[in-house]
């Protein structure tokens, strides 16, 4: 790079080279034997300052003067003040550490050291930041975009894509740049992304073990600039005066091959650090899929009974679901009263509960009763008294407000809404011991599992609420999160399971299946779940969506087959049971009779990532392994028939057939 002044610090680790100007004011990035190159100006950080006022000014690290100090193959960039886009100046205190490690895998760590100053708190670091003009093909077209929307998702030519999809037109400043930004946890089930280009996986991960709220983002330059491709992790320090705060630790690798080789830095990061599968009840491990029924709707509606529960049962048993998720079995009906539980008299009363429950036992079902894990309803006593103070306050001192909008036939709710919501902060003892008392509550009546819905994978949100264990840390109540899974799980009865909404991998060892929702368990084009399944392959989690007969559902019901998900079968959304619909219970059946026939694969046995380079790209693949066997679970995802050799032999797929295929 031209404006590099002549002394520089370069750090190298495998074929990748980081190296940064005496001044660090400049950097580049550089890969032996690819044409990769940085763009003109590149920053290597970006930070976010608040004034109260002006509440996000921007500070790059291209526009400041710092001190390099090199101390074998470790950098620290120190600044002792910053300078914002606006001119104004602050006496912030930013140390940048950035490590080559040349050992188990080769990479760079990057870790922050901010210490605060009066008049402005530095609420966002953007580190590492990569930005590129060329990656490491020369046709920037054929590289691919590994993101975690979800599960996982691809983007082709992100160059050109984030431009066309991401444009917030009018919301954020995408004359800068054009950002498709995931949140982890919640939007993201995992804290990990990458480029594939010319050959090689440029990996990028936030491998801290601080549990703290971050988003992972890949950005492209404006429309009609010279192309260039940004790659980052923004954490959330909000350090004030008088306060220091470390940043996570990330790290950047560039590998050989294609995104498994991320798959493989972040599954060994995970299970060397803080991920251990969960001990799983066998019977869990053998649930096909429930009927997700609501007993009494949100606007009072009484749909079911206690005692029609059996009966429910029974339709989905026709078709070889095994279990139920029961909604709105409480007093004060589906999404209202939270978070007060008790029996509905109005249903049939505790007894009649608790009756209905063991009959669909002694059939040989199972039964998870619902409840909510972070909503408060703002119209009970709970709130007024307790729940004001327990719940998330936002950056501007208000509580974070969530609503829904469902309805009858009418439009008085439809079109106006209904419930509101406040959001419980998991960081406080009060909450703490209401989520153990929800558990408690659900198995006193003889259910097999306790069921949290949200509190698994929601959306992040950062509390301001000092008085909380986290304390000014806004960015840490997800620890808070993992602990309330970790003491349910603690307190489970043997036998009995937890589960819970969206993948979050913090939870993962204190689950014990996941109820799906993110993109990957719902079926989209370009998701592709595989990110995630390869990379926690133990996990036991639904698909989502399967209503009624809407378009999309035999594509949702395939995605759940090639990828080993239990059905989650909700009949026009919780109000009916399967036996409503027979057509959509035939395709069920015949679904699930399939996967009867090969039980110690997709029940007994594990997922593998195993793709033959032989198979379309149209066709989506799983593959199961019992010991040395193994099968190919196939999806032709298009409109022609396809045929192909798979293990020696030829295959051949009608349009959209789904089948299995024995290695």
């Amino acid at each position: 790079m031209e404006r590099m002044t002549q002394r520089e610090y370069t750090l190298r680790s495998g074929s990748l080279a980081f190296t940064v100007s005496g001044d660090a004011s400049h950097c580049r990035w550089a890969a032996e034997g690819t044409p990769m190159q940085a763009s003109e100006n590149a920053d290597f950080w970006r930070a976010y300052l608040d004034d109260g006022y002006e509440r996000e000014m921007t500070v790059r690290s291209s526009l400041q003067r710092g001190k390099v100090t090199r101390k074998g193959e470790t950098l620290a960039v120190e600044y002792e003040k910053l300078i914002a886009d606006c001119g104004k100046s602050f006496e912030v205190s930013l140390t940048v550490t950035v490590k080559a490690c040349v050992s188990t895998c080769p990479g760079f760590s990057f870790s922050a050291l901010v210490r605060g100053c009066a008049g402005v708190r530095v609420n966002e670091l953007q580190l590492p930041f990569v930005d590129l003009f060329k990656a490491c093909d020369d046709v920037r077209e054929n590289d691919v975009f590994y993101h975690v929307n979800g599960l996982g998702w691809t983007i082709n030519d992100p160059w050109e894509r984030i431009k066309k999809t991401c444009h917030t037109e009018y919301i954020s400043s995408d004359n800068h740049v054009i950002w498709n930004a995931m949140r982890y946890p919640g939007d993201a089930a995992m804290s990990w992304f990458g480029l594939s280009s010319g050959g090689k996986f440029l990996y990028m991960g936030r491998h801290g073990k601080e549990l703290k709220i971050c988003v992972m983002a890949v950005g492209v330059s404006p429309r009609g600039a010279e192309k260039r491709l940004m790659m980052t992790v923004s954490h959330f320090p909000f350090a004030r005066e008088g306060e220091t705060v470390r940043t996570s630790e990330c790290f950047v690798a560039l590998c050989d091959g294609g995104w498994e080789k991320g798959s493989d830095i972040y599954g060994a990061y995970a299970r060397a650090n803080w991920y251990k599968p969960p001990e799983v009840p066998e019977w869990v491990k053998n649930i096909t899929g429930w009927q997700r029924v609501i007993l009494r709707h949100q606007f009072g509606e009484k749909i079911f009974e206690y005692k029609d529960l059996p009966r429910i049962y029974d339709e989905g048993a026709k078709c070889g679901l095994n279990m139920l998720m029961v909604f709105g079995w409480w007093k004060g009906r589906f999404d209202n009263g939270y978070p007060v539980y008790e029996p509905d008299d109005g249903l049939g009363g505790a007894e009649e509960l608790k009756k209905a429950i063991k009959a669909v036992q002694e059939k040989g079902g199972y039964v998870a009763l619902y409840t909510n894990g972070q909503l408060i309803d703002v119209n009970t006593d709970y709130y007024r008294t307790v729940g004001k103070d327990v719940c998330r306050i936002d950056i501007d001192g208000n509580e974070y407000r969530d609503h829904y909008r469902f309805g009858n036939d009418g439009f008085t709710l439809r079109a106006f809404g209904y419930k509101s919501f406040v959001t419980a902060c998991p960081a406080n003892e009060e909450w703490q011991n209401m989520l153990l008392e929800h558990e408690r509550i659900k198995f006193e009546y003889g259910c097999d599992s306790a069921f949290f819905d949200q509190i698994g994978g929601a959306a992040p949100l950062p509390c301001f609420n000092e008085k909380h264990f986290h304390g000014p840390r806004a960015d840490e109540c997800e620890k808070w999160r993992v602990e309330a899974f970790r003491n349910m799980y603690s307190a489970c009865p043997e036998g009995k399971a937890i589960g819970t909404e969206m993948v979050n991998d913090m939870v993962l060892p204190y689950v014990h299946y996941i109820h799906g929702i993110q993109i990957g368990a719902v079926y989209v084009p370009g998701c592709f779940p595989e990110m995630f399944m390869r990379t926690f392959p133990e996990v036991i989690q639904t698909d989502r969506f399967v209503h009624d007969a809407k378009p999309g559902t035999d594509s949702s019901l395939a995605n759940a087959f090639v990828h080993g998900f239990r059905l989650d079968v909700s009949p026009w959304r919780g109000r009916a049971h399967i036996g409503e619909l027979p057509d959509l219970a035939q395709k069920i059946k015949t679904l699930l009779e399939i996967k009867e026939k090969y039980r110690r694969f997709f029940y007994g046995g594990s997922y593998v990532y195993d793709r033959p380079a032989t198979i379309p790209a149209c066709v989506k693949s799983g593959c199961f392994a019992d010991g040395n066997d193994r099968i190919y679970a196939l999806w032709n995802d298009s409109q022609t028939t396809q045929t192909f050799e798979l293990c020696g032999k030829t295959v051949t797929l009608a349009a959209q057939e789904t089948r299995v295929f024995e290695a």
